[in-house]
């Protein structure tokens, strides 16, 4: 599977950097997001739950930075497992500055498997892409409300929602 794509947000690409490197922002952001834990510097272990068709269930995630240059650039390799299967990729992001705004440039590639790789291709990648498209734009109605931890210094090692 292969996904790429741009969205432009509306915020300095410092706050952007240091909102995806937030687990706060990240539990917040990332749909189905349950609980996300910050092991080391560039890892996090979370857990994902989806009602979405065809994938419904709880997934376990981890994500490494494995690469990166604040504010403008970062490299993520991950994985997310679960009992319909699991899903094993890479992708890098380029944030570049647009008078006060940030684009957001985006391309990642993923090998699925067990049952979920039975799944329609087209199908599998239409979902993806909704769900980063959701991501991004849950990340940017959080940074106009709230500025992200990670730009102050928070290092809070574990966050978990707190249900309403």
């Amino acid at each position: 599977m292969n996904l790429s794509g741009s969205r432009t947000l509306d915020a300095p690409r410092e706050a952007v950097f240091a909102a995806i490197c937030d687990p706060a922002t990240l539990l917040a952001v990332i749909p189905g997001c349950r609980a996300i834990e910050r092991t080391s510097e560039t890892e996090y272990r979370g857990e994902i739950a989806l009602r979405l068709p065809g994938i419904v269930g709880t997934y376990r995630t981890v994500v490494r930075m494995a690469d990166a240059d604040p504010p403008g650039y970062g490299r993520l390799e991950g994985e997310v497992v679960g009992s319909l299967g699991s899903i094993h990729g890479h992708a890098s992001f380029r944030l570049t500055d647009a008078d006060g705004r940030t684009t957001v440039d985006y391309d990642g590639q993923a090998v699925i498997g067990g049952p979920l790789a039975r799944l329609d291709s087209r199908f599998i990648e239409g979902l993806a892409g909704s769900l980063i498209g959701q991501g991004l734009g849950n990340l940017n109605t959080r940074l106009q409300r709230h500025p992200p931890a990670g730009a102050s210094g928070d290092q809070s090692p574990t966050i978990k929602e707190t249900p309403a």
